[in-house]
């Protein structure tokens, strides 16, 4: 039963990703593909979580953890340089 639900939550990031893909491509601006970048991050992260699950092994955790890191600062570094704030 276990198995389902992981491969159930594999199936519906697997579809967001494609989403945040679409998005990223289309824009229709700038931001729009920034915040499509960082959705795109949490699916990869959540899916990797998932499959971490699903193969019973840890290994995968500490990349998890620097992949959302440094999604998150490659959003928030962007999205300032898009305001004109990062430099003042």
């Amino acid at each position: 039963m276990e198995t389902v639900v992981i491969l159930s939550g594999l199936a519906v990031l697997a579809v967001g990703v494609l989403f945040c893909v679409l998005r990223a491509a289309r824009g229709p601006t700038l931001f729009d593909r920034v915040l499509a970048f960082d959705a795109l991050v949490l699916n990869v992260v959540g899916a990797v979580l998932l499959l971490s699950i699903l193969l019973e092994s840890a290994a995968f955790l500490d990349v998890v953890l620097v992949v959302a890191l440094l999604g998150f600062l490659g959003t928030l570094s962007f999205a300032a340089y898009l305001e004109g704030t990062l430099g003042d």
